[in-house]
C-alpha cells in the first residue's frame, strides 16, 4: 500500500539556493579586489592633481615674471615655459588614465548584466521544465486522475532532472564566461596588464564558483529524486529492479568524488586569497632598501641575512614577497567568509552522499528483519545504481521466487489433500478399485518427487543469489593486497560458514597510522553479512569524517551509529543485534599501538630476550603467559558488544602499548576456538589455540596462517563448520 503523499516537488527553491551560493562565493572576491586596488586608484588621482597644480603654478610664476621685462627676455622666458609645460604634459600622458578603471568596471557590469539577463531566461526555462513534475505531485496529493501523456512525460524524464536542471542553470554561466574569455584574450581590451590580471582572476573564481554551484544543484536534485520521488512515479513492479539505464559508479567512487570535492574547495579558497595578497618587493621600485625596511621585510633574520648578502644590493631582495597589514586583514576576512560558505556546502555534500548509502541499506535491513520476525515481506525499492542497488535487486528477485514457490507448493498440497480424500472414500466404498487407487498413489508419488526436484531447483536459485551477495561483500571488504603493502609479513585466515559471513576485517591508512579491526557480527549468512556491510561503512565514515585517532572514541561512535541504524531502544524482547570488535591503531614511526576491544581480545607474542618485559605482571586488563623463549601478553577487552547493552552506556577502554621489532600480533573471532571436532567432538578451546600460537612462533606469518588453516581442518574432520572463522596475524 502506498503511503500518504505529502511531498512537494522542489524546483525554484533549488534554483534560488544555487544562485545565492554563486553570489556568496563571488562577491567576497570582488570586494577583496576592490579593497586591494583602491590605494592604486587613489594614488593615481592624487598624482594627476599634483601635476596639474604644478603646471598652473609654473604658468602663474611665468606671467608674474614677464611683467616689466623686455620683449627679448620675455620671448626666452616663454620658450622656457613652453618646454616645462611640454614636460608636464608628457608626464600626464604617461599616467594611467582614469578611463581605464572606468572601462574595467564597465566590463564587470557588462558581465553581470549578461548574467542576470540569461539567468532570468534560465529561470523561465527551468520553471516550464519543472512545472509538469510539480503539478504531477500536486494531483497525487489531491488523489486526482492524471492524464496519460502527463504521466508518461514525468516518468520518462524524472531520472534526468538533475542533469537537465544543471544544463539549464549552466546557460548564464556559459554565456558570461565565453564573453569573459574573449575579453581576456583580446589584446586591445585592457590598457594595463594589472587590469587584465584582475579581470582574469575574477574569471577564474567565477568558473570555480559556477562549477561548484552546478554540482550543488546536481547532488541536491539527485538526492531528492532517488530518495523521495521514485515511488510516486514508478509502480511497485518496476521498482523491484533497477530502472537506471547506465551505472552511476561504485560506492567507492562516489565516496572518493565527495572527498575530492570537499577537500579541494576550502584549500582553493585559502590558496587563492593568500596568493592575491602577496606583494613583490620589486613592484615597490625602490632605489635601495634602508635598514628599517630590511628589518620590516626580514624580521629577526635581518642580522643573519647580512652574512649571506655581503653587499647592500637591492636586487638581492627583489625576489622577495610580503603581505602588508591591510592586505592581511582583507585576506583573513576573505578566507573566513569563503570557509564559512564552504562549510555549509561541504556539510550538504557529505550529508547527501551518506544518505544515498545509509537510507537504502537501512530499508533493506529493515525488510530482512521483518523476514526473520514475520516471514516473507514486501519488496524493497531499488533506489541506487551501485552495489547496494544490485544487492537490493537480488534480494527482490529472491523474495519473488520464494513467494512463487511457496504459492505453488501450497496449491499443489491442497490439490494433493483433496485427491487423497477422494481416493480414500472410493477405497472404503469400492474395494474392487484398490488396484486403480494404487496406480493413483504411484502417480501422486511421482508428483511428490517432482515437488522435491522443484524445491532443489529453488535451492539452487537461492544459493545463486547468496553467491552474488558474497561478491558484493568481497568487493566492499579491503583486499589482502592493500594490507600486504602496509605490513609485509601478515596473514588472514577467513573461512565463512554460509558463503557470506558475519565476520569481517577492516583496514585503513591515515596520517602514517595503520587502522586494523576484526569483528564478529550477530548471526551468520545474509543477516550477518548485512551487519558487516554496515560496520565497514560506518568505520570508513568515522575515520574519514572525524579524523579520530582514538580507538575507544571510534568504537563509541560505531556503537552510536549502529544503535541508531537498527533503532534499538533496549526494550524487552527486542533483538539484540550487534557486533564484537577488536580495533588497533599502529604508529610504525613511534612504535606504539592503541587497542580497544568489545568482547574481542588482542594477543601479543614476543621473544623473552628483553629485560624490560620480564618485570611485567598481570593486571585486571592484561594477562601474561611465558613459554620458554616466548611471552604472550593477552590484552582483555571490555565485556560489552557494539550495540544495545543494558541500561547504562559505558566508555570503551583504550590501551597504549609499546611494540618492538619482531612482535607478533593476533586478532581473531570466536569461530576458530569454538569449532567442534577432535576425538571427543568438543570445541577446540582457547587453551589449545594459545599453545598452537606458541608452537608456530619463529615461522613466517604466511606459514603460520597455513598451519592454522590445516590444524582446524584436521580438528573438524567430518563435522560441519559451526561458525565463521577469522584470524588475522601480523609481525612488526
Amino acid at each position: 500500500m502506498r503511503k500518504e503523499i505529502k511531498l512537494k516537488y522542489q524546483g525554484l527553491r533549488i534554483y534560488l539556493a544555487s544562485t545565492m551560493l554563486y553570489f556568496f562565493l563571488v562577491l567576497p572576491f570582488i570586494g577583496f579586489l576592490v579593497l586591494q586596488n583602491l590605494p592604486n586608484t587613489l594614488t593615481k588621482t592624487v598624482s594627476s592633481d599634483k601635476i596639474v597644480a604644478t603646471e598652473d603654478s609654473i604658468l602663474t610664476n611665468a606671467t608674474d615674471t614677464l611683467v616689466g621685462v623686455a620683449v627679448p627676455a620675455k620671448e626666452q622666458i616663454n620658450e622656457h615655459v613652453d618646454s616645462v609645460i611640454a614636460q608636464v604634459e608628457g608626464d600626464l600622458s604617461r599616467l594611467p588614465k582614469e578611463d581605464a578603471h572606468i572601462e574595467n568596471n564597465q566590463r564587470l557590469k557588462r558581465f553581470f548584466f549578461l548574467f542576470f539577463r540569461f539567468l532570468v531566461i534560465a529561470y523561465l526555462i527551468g520553471f516550464l521544465f519543472n512545472l509538469p513534475f510539480k503539478l504531477y505531485l500536486k494531483q497525487k496529493r489531491k488523489q486526482k486522475a492524471i492524464k496519460e501523456r502527463h504521466e508518461v512525460f514525468c516518468k520518462k524524464l524524472i531520472l534526468y532532472t538533475p542533469h537537465i536542471n544543471c544544463l539549464i542553470l549552466s546557460l548564464p554561466h556559459l554565456v558570461c564566461h565565453v564573453y569573459a574569455i574573449i575579453t581576456v584574450l583580446s589584446s586591445e581590451a585592457f590598457t594595463e596588464e594589472v587590469e587584465r590580471n584582475i579581470f582574469q582572476n575574477f574569471l577564474f573564481v567565477s568558473v570555480v564558483a559556477a562549477s561548484l554551484t552546478l554540482l550543488f544543484v546536481y547532488f541536491w536534485q539527485k538526492n531528492r529524486v532517488h530518495l523521495k520521488y521514485l515511488e510516486f512515479f514508478y509502480s511497485e513492479e518496476e521498482l523491484r529492479k533497477r530502472i537506471f539505464r547506465s551505472k552511476s559508479g561504485s560506492i567507492g567512487k562516489q565516496l572518493r568524488l565527495a572527498s575530492v570535492i570537499t577537500t579541494f574547495f576550502p584549500l582553493a579558497i585559502v590558496v587563492l586569497y593568500f596568493v592575491l595578497s602577496l606583494t613583490s618587493v620589486k613592484d615597490l621600485q625602490l632605489g635601495e632598501l634602508t635598514l628599517a625596511q630590511k628589518e620590516v621585510l626580514l624580521g629577526n633574520w635581518n642580522d643573519s641575512a647580512g652574512l649571506i648578502w655581503e653587499q647592500n644590493d637591492k636586487s638581492d631582495f627583489e625576489g622577495f614577497y610580503y603581505v602588508n597589514a591591510i592586505d592581511s586583514i582583507v585576506m583573513f576576512i576573505g578566507i573566513g567568509t569563503g570557509i564559512f560558505i564552504s562549510i555549509f556546502y561541504l556539510f550538504l555534500i557529505v550529508k547527501w552522499t551518506t544518505r544515498s548509502i545509509v537510507i537504502p541499506v537501512n530499508e533493506l535491513l529493515g525488510n530482512i528483519k521483518k523476514i526473520r520476525n514475520d516471514g516473507i515481506t514486501e519488496y524493497t525499492i531499488v533506489r541506487t545504481n551501485d552495489e547496494v542497488g544490485e544487492l537490493t535487486e537480488g534480494f527482490n528477485v529472491m523474495i519473488h521466487k520464494i513467494k512463487n514457490y511457496i504459492s505453488s507448493i501450497s496449491d499443489m498440497n491442497k490439490d494433493l489433500e483433496k485427491k487423497v480424500v477422494e481416493r480414500t472414500k472410493e477405497i472404503a466404498e469400492q474395494k474392487e478399485e484398490i488396484e486403480a487407487q494404487k496406480e493413483e498413489i504411484e502417480t501422486q508419488l511421482e508428483m511428490v518427487i517432482k515437488q522435491k526436484n522443484t524445491i532443489e531447483d529453488q535451492q539452487y536459485h537461492i544459493l545463486d543469489s547468496i553467491y552474488y551477495a558474497k561478491r558484493i561483500q568481497t568487493a566492499i571488504s579491503p583486499p589482502d593486497a592493500i594490507l600486504s603493502n602496509t605490513l609485509s609479513d601478515q596473514f588472514i585466515l577467513y573461512n565463512p560458514r554460509d558463503i557470506v559471513s558475519g565476520d569481517f576485517y577492516w583496514h585503513a591508512e591515515k596520517d602514517n597510522r595503520v587502522y586494523i579491526a576484526v569483528a564478529d557480527c550477530t548471526g551468520h549468512g545474509v543477516p550477518g553479512a548485512f551487519l558487516s556491510i554496515l560496520g565497514i561503512s560506518y568505520l570508513n565514515e568515522i575515520v574519514n569524517k572525524t579524523n579520530s585517532q582514538n580507538t575507544s572514541e571510534i568504537l563509541e561512535k560505531l556503537r552510536e551509529s549502529l544503535i541508531s541504524s537498527l533503532h534499538q531502544k533496549g526494550e524487552e524482547g527486542e533483538a539484540q543485534d550487534g557486533m564484537e570488535v577488536a580495533l588497533c591503531i599502529i604508529d610504525m614511526d613511534k612504535k606504539t599501538l592503541q587497542y580497544s576491544g568489545a568482547n574481542r581480545p588482542l594477543y601479543l607474542v614476543r621473544k623473552v630476550n628483553h629485560t624490560q618485559e620480564r618485570t611485567e605482571k598481570n593486571d585486571a586488563k592484561r594477562r601474561i603467559i611465558n613459554n620458554g623463549n616466548y611471552q604472550m601478553i593477552i590484552y582483555k577487552p571490555d565485556t560489552m558488544p557494539i550495540g544495545i547493552y543494558g541500561d547504562t552506556v559505558e566508555s570503551f577502554t583504550k590501551r597504549d602499548i609499546s611494540i618492538l621489532a619482531g612482535d607478533s600480533i593476533y586478532l581473531f573471532t570466536d569461530g576458530y576456538v569454538d569449532q567442534m571436532g577432535g576425538p571427543d567432538r568438543k570445541t577446540f578451546r582457547v587453551k589449545y589455540f594459545r599453545e598452537l600460537l606458541f608452537k608456530i612462533q619463529g615461522k613466517s606469518m604466511n606459514e603460520q596462517g597455513n598451519i592454522l588453516a590445516q590444524k582446524i581442518k584436521e580438528w573438524r574432520r567430518d563435522i560441519n563448520q559451526t561458525d565463521d572463522i577469522l584470524v588475522l596475524g601480523l609481525k612488526i
